[in-house]
């Protein structure tokens, strides 16, 4: 099955990134549409964050989790490691920490990358089966 993706940009594909940030309330059912056509695509991928959803609604958020519960395996056959930017240095050792809980529950390698170059650098060594190393950017 095609859709038409309105949030994840697969145009440079196998990089697939997304702002969160532009993410309206409501976001669930398309988001799990593309999420169902990317693990369908059966091709390796790595996702880059640009930024963060802020306060997503209860129910998209619920939708969200139970996805990934429902779909960790399959997810984890094909997405080959998440890269998030964020350019404030405290935030992203914060978000370092999240990251190992994500990456436990998951089974997803994830980077936290100060910029969207990095990120995407970072992402490229993800799909090439290497881990990229945050401590750089501190």
């Amino acid at each position: 099955m095609s859709i038409a993706f309105k949030f994840y940009d697969v145009s440079r594909f196998p990089l697939v990134t997304i702002e969160g940030s532009r993410l309206p309330p409501g976001y669930a059912p398309q988001w799990i549409a593309e999420m169902d056509a990317l693990v369908a695509r059966a091709t390796p991928f790595a996702f880059v964050l640009l930024d963060g959803v802020e306060n997503p609604a209860h129910a998209d958020q619920k939708a969200q989790t139970q996805w990934f519960k429902r779909n960790k395996k399959a997810l984890a056959s094909v997405c080959r490691g998440v890269v998030a930017v964020e350019p404030d240095r405290a935030k992203r050792l914060l978000k370092r920490a999240q990251a190992l809980a994500i990456t436990a529950a998951f089974g997803l390698r994830f980077s936290i990358a100060p910029d969207r170059e990095e990120a995407e650098r970072r992402a490229r060594l993800l799909l090439a089966g290497e881990m990229p190393i945050d401590d750089r950017d501190q």
